[in-house]
């Protein structure tokens, strides 16, 4: 395999001249850096990473940081900021941390042996540790759909989740329905709180019946809304709207409803969070808040690229907007029971 004095002796220039011309020097000719490329692919160079890192003080390495890999939202909001960092030669190291404390604090730890260039993060647990951790980090760093501890000064990107769930239930109030249950997230989720809130708050404003009896918190899957939903009607068969704090947990309600043959939308109606791909298959159809991922994940990146190349940069937090995407699982409460 060529090397770059290969490139030097081929095109009778030196050493120097092909370093700057790969690296898109200013000093340097258009048609020399035009020749450069054309040797650089005849003679098959490939470039050292370890060389060129020194050089450069970088590894060309981001630090990904996802609860749950299996999870569908976080591979696709992994896979936006994965596309936008190789544009820009960037190698993107996975943490799948399983929402582990443990494996979170050793995920930064890494990051800081191996010298990454820039972190993006989406942790469960800001605890005291961690948070010092952060304070000590020698590299930029972006939140991924959390929201960045108080007293730091690094970006984040997110949604407002608790204003998508008040447009969740204005959805659902404006069918008609009166009786509406929830199915939430573990009680320490930020997210999870912040859509329960808006599910109280629009339930309190609008007069109509909300006790603890009517929500049910503890899970992210599909088994999680499964055995929430079974729960909630049996204290509560006079439901006629469950809304789900995420996809998983209504696509595991409406899989309860279509074993018991109640069903949808006609005896309740079903809208979740997050607008995941599965949510739009012909037999779930799950209405729903979408949160646009793409996008989100590769702003983070843009965002993290824009502090890398200037160390003084501190973005201000930035919040997208949701959007109701209607589809079969939700209809007009009269009628029901």
């Amino acid at each position: 395999m060529a090397n770059i004095k290969d490139i030097a002796k081929h095109l009778g220039i030196s050493v120097s001249t092909v370093s700057r011309a790969m690296n898109d020097h200013p000093d340097v000719s258009e048609e020399t850096k035009s020749n450069v490329m054309q040797a650089v692919r005849a003679l098959n160079y490939r470039p050292n990473a370890l060389a060129k890192g020194l050089i450069q003080k970088k590894t060309f390495t981001i630090g990904l940081m996802i609860p749950d890999i299996a999870d569908p939202f976080f591979s696709e909001l992994g896979d936006a900021v994965e596309s936008k960092l190789f544009e820009h030669g960037y190698q993107v190291i996975y943490g799948n941390t399983k929402r582990n404390p443990a494996k979170e604090k050793q995920f930064l730890m890494t990051a800081m042996e191996r010298q990454y260039d820039g972190l993006i993060l989406t942790p469960d647990h800001l605890d005291e540790e961690f948070v010092d951790l952060l304070t000590n980090l020698p590299m930029p760093a972006v939140f991924l759909r959390r929201r960045t501890p108080p007293g730091l000064s690094m970006p984040f990107i997110d949604v407002d989740h608790h204003r998508a769930a008040l447009d969740a239930m204005d959805h659902l109030i404006g069918l008609g329905h009166r009786h509406i249950g929830f199915i939430g997230m573990p009680d320490n989720s930020f997210i999870g709180n912040e859509r329960l809130r808006g599910y109280r708050e629009r339930m309190e404003l609008s007069r109509l019946p909300c006790d603890p009896t009517h929500v049910e918190t503890g899970g992210r899957s599909i088994r999680d809304g499964r055995e929430a939903m079974e729960r909630l009607y049996a204290r509560h068969s006079e439901l006629t709207a469950v809304f789900a704090a995420n996809d998983l947990l209504g696509i595991g309600a409406l899989e309860w409803l279509a074993r018991r043959q109640i069903p949808v939308p006609q005896r309740v109606s079903v809208i979740g969070f997050d607008n995941l791909n599965l949510a739009e298959l012909h037999w779930i159809q799950l209405t729903t808040m979408e949160q646009p991922r793409p996008r989100m994940g590769s702003r983070a990146a843009e965002l993290l690229l824009r502090m890398m190349e200037d160390k003084a940069l501190n973005p201000e937090p930035e919040l997208f907007d949701t959007k109701l995407i209607i589809r079969g699982s939700c209809a007009s409460a009269s009628g029901n029971a």
